[in-house]
């Protein structure tokens, strides 16, 4: 995944940047790490977005709303 693939995700599912990182398990620095590409995606958070991806889009949209709760 690359930084325009993290942002279009996190779009896609009308996240911030931080947001995006947190429903994929990562940190808030390296949530806008990977979105500026100064550090590539890691391979968890990819997989988490893949896995999110694979769902119904409302069983994607639910799995993130308690992922932020």
């Amino acid at each position: 995944m690359t930084a325009v693939e993290f942002k279009e995700w996190a779009n896609k599912y009308g996240l911030s940047i931080e947001e995006a990182g947190s429903v994929l398990g990562t940190s808030r620095a390296n949530a806008f790490k990977f979105a500026n590409g100064s550090r590539p995606v890691s391979k968890s958070a990819y997989y988490n977005a893949e896995a999110i991806d694979l769902l119904s889009k409302e069983t994607s949209l639910a799995l993130i709303q308690r992922r932020l709760a």
